[in-house]
């Protein structure tokens, strides 16, 4: 049963990071940027490379728990800046969020070094995407230790919210 609602649950996250970033190439979807896939092959990463070109990846976190990664190929600049998204779902909602989650998605955020809490909107369904933008040529130590970040901060936000491990 859990296989089956993270299975459905990466379907809901792959939508919202895929409208994370607005095209201005109208329905191009990228190829697998080599240059993450050589960064999680110098690692030894076990990752999938879904659809849209994007890497998903499974970080195991404390007590048997994990939590799905993704890292984007597509890339953004800012001037002579390159940055990229590495982004994991932590709170899912049938509606709007609480004020009491909203306040705390919003003070956790102040608390971390290089993520932040995002949220994504489809039809009623809501979720909070816990998302890191870095340089993309970021080594892959860089990259491991955001991943990391980012896949912890996200299971531990959805541990305390939920009680649950389906993301």
């Amino acid at each position: 049963m859990k296989r089956i609602t993270k299975l459905a649950t990466f379907a809901v996250v792959g939508f919202a990071i895929s409208i994370q970033i607005v095209s201005a190439q109208p329905n191009t979807k990228p190829p697998a940027d080599p240059r993450i896939k050589d960064a999680l092959d110098k690692l030894g990463a076990k990752y999938e490379i879904i659809s849209d070109g994007d890497f998903k990846l499974l970080v195991e976190t404390e007590n048997k728990r994990s939590q799905v990664v993704f890292i984007e190929s597509k890339t953004e600049k800012l001037g002579n800046l390159e940055i990229r998204y590495i982004s994991s779902p932590g709170y899912v909602s049938k509606g709007p969020f609480s004020t009491e989650i909203a306040n705390k998605l919003l003070q956790n955020s102040g608390l971390n070094k290089i993520a932040a809490w995002q949220l994504f909107t489809k039809d009623q369904t809501h979720m909070a995407v816990f998302t890191a933008k870095i340089a993309v040529n970021s080594d892959p130590e860089t990259i491991k230790n955001t991943m990391l970040a980012v896949g912890y901060g996200a299971d531990a936000i959805e541990k305390e919210l939920t009680g649950k491990d389906e993301l």
